[in-house]
């Protein structure tokens, strides 16, 4: 639990500094944590021998897509940074629908992800994995808002 946690605030440090490419971050992050994220899904997926070579496909095509997803985020939420104290009301709509539409798609992605996890492997399986994406997501958009401009100062000083 706290690696995972450590990952995600680590992740979003990473990706908003975009100090490194999406590979560098990545393998940074593997290094300081200790553990990649294939291996946190195979400690809380259980996968059969019998539909190891299905599931790792499935999941290599969603997390190809994920990161896609991701990126599109953290840009969207580096634009709104760097417009933080001039952000005028066409700025702010524009930058909010983006975040929806980005939402959107990584939830159609899920579901899409799901079935054909549920059809090819099990959905147990796929329950299983999205319940390990859903996690993992929620410490992501915790560590993003973290980095938002007064978000949580308020509860910081406490």
């Amino acid at each position: 639990m706290k690696k995972i946690i450590l990952f995600a605030i680590c992740a979003m440090f990473a990706m908003v500094s975009k100090a490194q490419s999406n590979t560098d971050e990545l393998k940074y992050l593997q290094d300081l944590i200790g553990i990649k994220k294939k291996q946190y899904v195979e400690q809380h997926v259980k996968i059969s021998d019998a539909d190891a070579a299905k599931f790792w496909a499935i999941y290599d095509d969603y997390d190809l897509f994920r990161g896609e997803i991701g990126e599109r985020r953290v840009n969207n939420i580096n634009e709104y940074v760097q417009n933080y104290g001039k952000l005028t009301n066409e700025k702010a709509d524009q930058l909010m629908k983006t975040s929806f539409v980005i939402t959107n798609d990584l939830e159609k992605l899920l579901e899409k992800t799901y079935a054909r996890m549920a059809k090819d492997v099990s959905p147990v399986v796929a329950v299983q994995f999205i319940q390990v994406e859903l996690y993992i997501e929620a410490m992501v958009r915790k560590a993003l808002t973290e980095q938002v401009p007064g978000m949580y100062e308020s509860t910081k000083k406490k």
